[in-house]
């Protein structure tokens, strides 16, 4: 047993998707799992889905909503309310802690909208320790991103948000940005989530750096990156045929770029994953003469065959990417990366250590980087191989829990003080 562990006997995750739907998600389980090696009980909360995994605590879960096709008329109107403050969530979860043994922390991930900071009355009631892994930029971006129409921007950290809604930053639309930027500045000026959480942390400091610029208290803010298990990957250094994208397939993720990067070169691409733009970006590729094969979702054994065969991992982004799990998978199968400078990518892959490094969103830049991988295997195995050693020396599972377990100790000590 960890040290930090010792008062910990029964702690409960809150995201409000609980299957495998992305990034936060696969964390969580992550996180769970090396918990409940140590001895630990976890319970979940979160909404009602037909996709959520099996739990002894799903009874209390809010019910089930799509933001991504809101109702027409008043019902669109109370949609909105309870994005803001649901008392809903706030109900069921006081009811969840009052049948439950009882709690020794709440770890919060994705909360926002489907349940919103009314979660945090009841546990602060109840007593209950608060961390908050803060996976996107939503207490500091009203549009979770750091970006404008598809351009980095930070104009409403530090709460400026009324540049949320001249901008029309959420999908063109008044109303909606109206409303996120509303959302954002009500909970910043009741302080609901500086007085409901204990300690957040962040997978990059370059996202803790933003939260403090954003005036989250500097010294209940942590930096602790993902984590990725190297004996669950195969180190595979050999230089593969063809250059690899993974993920979704949407602006921000810049895949445009790598196809123009590819267009009139003998470098051949493949694209994995999905995604609204995955039918633009295959005309676009038709049309540009890049040889880019898309190969849609993979995952398991096809997934780790399809990296294993791959001279790089590219991550062409456009938005600052926070602690990309693609980064450190690509690492433990010894791939290289080309990535874009933006975000925590820095921090995870050093230039010409563990891979290359270009500006976002600029095409010669990235075709140099795959071209100079492309005429040296020697160089493409040493940064493969150095992006291994990396992953064991920093971002193995045992390491990620002692930070964590550290980050619930502080937690701890907070409440226990702010109670005394």
């Amino acid at each position: 047993m960890i040290a930090e562990l010792a008062d910990v006997r029964r702690l409960l995750m809150v995201n409000k998707f609980l299957y495998p739907k992305g990034g936060a998600e696969l964390y969580m389980y992550g996180l769970a799992g090396l918990l409940e090696e140590q001895g630990i009980g976890v319970g979940y909360f979160g909404m009602r889905h037909p996709r959520n995994l099996p739990s002894p605590t799903d009874r209390f879960y809010v019910s089930q909503v799509d933001f991504e096709q809101p109702p027409p008329g008043v019902e669109r109107l109370k949609l909105a309310g309870r994005a803001v403050y649901s008392l809903e969530a706030r109900r069921r979860m006081a009811a969840l802690i009052s049948a439950q043994p009882r709690l020794d922390l709440a770890h919060l991930h994705n909360v926002y909208h489907q349940l919103s900071p009314s979660i945090l009355a009841p546990l602060h009631r109840a007593g209950i320790p608060v961390v908050m892994t803060v996976h996107d930029y939503k207490l500091v971006c009203p549009v979770y991103t750091l970006t404008s129409h598809g351009e980095m921007c930070e104009r409403c950290v530090g709460g400026h948000f009324q540049n949320a809604v001249r901008l029309r930053c959420n999908r063109g639309s008044l109303a909606g940005s109206a409303l996120v930027a509303g959302e954002s500045w009500l909970h910043r000026t009741l302080r609901l989530w500086e007085h409901g959480v204990d300690v957040f942390v962040t997978p990059s400091s370059y996202l803790r750096d933003k939260l403090i610029e954003g005036g989250y208290p500097p010294d209940r803010v942590v930096a602790v990156p993902n984590f990725v298990d190297p004996e669950r990957f195969r180190a595979s250094p050999a230089a593969g045929g063809y250059f690899l994208y993974l993920g979704r397939l949407s602006h921000e993720k810049g895949v445009e770029t790598l196809i123009e990067a590819a267009a009139g070169t003998p470098l051949q691409v493949r694209v994995a994953g999905e995604g609204p733009e995955r039918e633009r970006l295959e005309r676009l590729a038709a049309g540009s003469g890049a040889q880019v094969e898309f190969v849609g979702h993979r995952s398991g054994d096809e997934l780790q065959r399809l990296v294993a065969g791959a001279r790089a991992v590219v991550v062409p982004s456009r938005w600052p990417e926070n602690c990309p799990l693609v980064v450190l998978e690509a690492m433990a199968v010894a791939k290289p990366l080309i990535a874009s400078r933006v975000g925590g990518i820095p921090e995870l892959v050093r230039d010409g250590q563990e891979g290359l490094l270009v500006p976002h969103g600029e095409v010669a830049p990235l075709r140099e980087a795959m071209r100079r991988l492309a005429e040296s295997d020697e160089l493409t195995v040493r940064l493969g191989m150095a992006g291994r050693e990396r992953v064991e020396a920093l971002y193995g599972p045992e390491r990620h829990l002692r930070h964590v377990a550290a980050a619930y100790r502080q937690a701890t000590r907070l409440r226990l003080e702010a109670a005394a």
